[in-house]
């Protein structure tokens, strides 16, 4: 069941069309919204600036700022929220992002985030440290924003343990759904994946899944986005990586191809 709905707030881009997909999935599933707006302390503004403009005044001066900006994008998000019909609260901390997204995130079913770009700095950011460390469902949208109207859901299966728990997650998202394809990937030299007992399983949740097996590529998150536009998919379910961030910069990987494709929403968990 999905009746708690995270959704961070701020000036970034696409902070607007989180609320909307939030608050449309509230409506969907009659669930309640927590929107979390983390501001910056002081001291790690100043951290960047040169020492001598780390002055008393100066300091004062940003909290007075801070709070009034965050004043303003209070009733612009609350405005939202009302006018969309949805119950919520509205939670405001000062300190580290990813601490309190962790420290909330425990108390909700579900967190709404925006994809990035494919560049380092982006990948790691505070959102790729939270899908990794949280371990709970994640809907990852496009910086423009998607509907939350699921009719024809793709499921990247690997039979991995991540993956596993996110097709298990997203299981109130997919009853809802008219058609589920499970995708796997057939790897040369490898055994191949039993995807049919999934879809066993989906089917005895009430669960309308069939299963699709496509050839390997050079890349397979590619692979995953080139099917979900072939059948077109409204959603991708997929595992969060399983190996270390660093790692994953490198070498590339799977979730970060997904999670800047900035066409299809993304669910997963970790």
């Amino acid at each position: 069941m999905i009746k708690t709905i995270l959704v961070p707030i701020g000036h970034d881009k696409g902070a607007a069309q989180r609320v909307a997909l939030a608050a449309e999935l509230a409506n969907k599933y009659d669930a309640h919204i927590q929107a979390l707006h983390v501001l910056t302390p002081a001291g790690d503004m100043f951290k960047s600036m040169p020492v001598e403009a780390y002055t008393a005044e100066a300091f004062n001066q940003y909290e007075r700022d801070l709070q009034e900006e965050a004043k303003k994008y209070r009733a612009v998000y609350e405005k939202q929220l009302k006018a969309a019909g949805v119950r919520y609260d509205w939670c405001q901390q000062q300190g580290n992002m990813l601490d309190f997204l962790n420290l909330h995130s425990r108390s909700a079913d579900l967190t709404v985030l925006t994809q990035k770009g494919e560049s380092l700095d982006d990948i790691m950011s505070v959102m790729h440290d939270f899908i990794i460390e949280s371990g709970l469902p994640v809907i990852v949208i496009p910086e423009a924003g998607a509907s939350a109207d699921y009719k024809n859901i793709l499921i990247a299966w690997d039979g991995g343990k991540q993956c596993a728990k996110a097709t298990h997650d997203a299981l109130p998202i997919l009853k809802n759904a008219d058609k589920v394809t499970v995708l796997t990937i057939a790897e040369e030299n490898k055994s191949q994946i039993p995807e049919a007992d999934i879809c066993i399983k989906l089917s005895r949740h009430g669960v309308n899944a069939e299963a699709l097996t496509v050839a390997e590529s050079d890349s397979v998150g590619g692979r995953i986005l080139e099917t979900a536009e072939s059948i077109n998919a409204d959603l991708i379910i997929s595992g969060a990586w399983g190996h270390r961030r660093l790692r994953e910069i490198i070498f590339g990987g799977v979730t970060k191809k997904l999670l800047s494709n900035q066409k299809y929403s993304i669910y997963l968990s970790h």
